[in-house]
This record gives structure tokens, sequence and C-alpha cells, in this order.
């Protein structure tokens, strides 16, 4: 994961306005009110960050975890640019995610009303195990999304993705909350150059 802090200086430059829609569209089907909690996992610079602000507030929590130091400072200058009092970052390996630590985190005892993975299960080491334990601190009726790249076929530009990605978009990424979740709905998105496709994943906890 320390490929991360190598390209933090070029990652939103490469990839902030190719996937911005993708971005706005996951955001937006997570139907966020103001007030509630939002889990941003694997949230890098914070490009979702203003997406999520938008929806839920000054009343509402927003706490960004990424593994990458500088990915997360790089967040923090979007926090500090914006003013916003009400949005925690929090350096921590997804896999040993725990509501306790977001709790002494976040300075408070909170619920989490929603949580957004954006490109991270398609990157994450044990990706099904970080799946599991964000899905488990998600609030009853709460509503889970996902965005990420996938591809089936070992080609040539998906050998670069995942080189450049340090990514495996192979996974089927989807799955695990298509099989626990109420409500799924699931869109594709072919790609300008046709190889790959964005998908975009929503379910809601029973």
């Amino acid at each position: 994961m320390k490929w991360y802090d190598l390209i933090a200086p070029i990652y939103d430059k490469a990839i902030r306005s190719l996937y911005l829609p993708y971005r706005r569209k996951v955001v937006k089907s997570l139907q966020l009110e103001p007030g509630q909690t939002v889990l941003d996992l694997g949230c890098g610079s914070g490009l979702n960050l203003e997406l999520i602000m938008e929806g839920i507030g000054s009343q509402g929590k927003l706490i960004g975890v990424d593994f990458s130091i500088k990915m997360l400072k790089r967040a923090q200058k979007t926090i500090d640019q914006h003013g916003w009092k009400n949005v925690y970052l929090l350096q921590q390996d997804a896999r040993q995610l725990n509501i306790n630590e977001l709790n002494i985190h976040s300075n408070s005892g909170i619920r989490i009303d929603r949580v957004l993975c954006t490109l991270g299960f398609s990157v994450f080491p044990n990706w099904e195990n970080v799946f599991e334990k964000s899905y488990s601190l998600l609030e009853r009726n709460g509503r889970y999304g996902i965005m990420d790249l996938y591809n089936k076929n070992r080609t040539f530009q998906t050998q670069i993705v995942n080189i450049l990605a340090n990514s495996d978009i192979s996974r089927r990424v989807w799955e695990p909350l298509q099989k626990i979740c109420s409500n799924y709905s699931e869109e594709r998105f072919s790609l300008m150059h046709g190889t790959e496709v964005v998908i975009i994943a929503l379910g809601q906890k029973l």
C-alpha cells in the first residue's frame, strides 16, 4: 500500500476528471441526508469529500479512512480549505476497522448511516474481509455504495491499469454486497477505451 504514498502528488490530476461522473452517481444513490454519518472507506486524497458534504451538511459527520499518509495529507488540505469541522481522517489498515476506534477518533459515539468505497476493493489486500468488517459497522437500514473498475479478461490494457493502480480489477467486488443486502441495484458504464467497465453497486442493510 506504500505505492499510494509514491503516487499521491499526481493522483488527483491523473484520475479526477475520468471518475468524477461515477463518484457523483454513487454518492447520489446513497440518498444522503443532513445529519447523517458517512464512512468513506479508502478515501485517498479526498475526492469524495465535497460530494458527501453537500449531502450531510454541517450537522453530519464524515470519517475518511485510508492507509496512505501522503494521500491523507492531501485530503486534509481539502478539509482545511473548506473549513470543515465535522470531517475526520483516520490512517488505518481497512482490515482492522472497528467501531470503538472510530468513536475515539471522532470524539463521540457514532452510528454509521452510510458506507462508501470508491476504487478501493480492487486495491485492498483481503478485500472480502474489509467488506465484511465495514458492512458490520453499518446501521440497520443503512446504505452501502461501491464504485470500482472491472474487467474479467487479462488484457494488456488491464495489466497496465493493475500496475499503475496496484490493483486487481478482475475481482467481482459487488458480489459480497449483492449476496447479503436488500434492495440491491447495479449499474455498469463502459469507459472510452472499451476494455473496462465502471461498476456502481448499492444495497441496504437488513
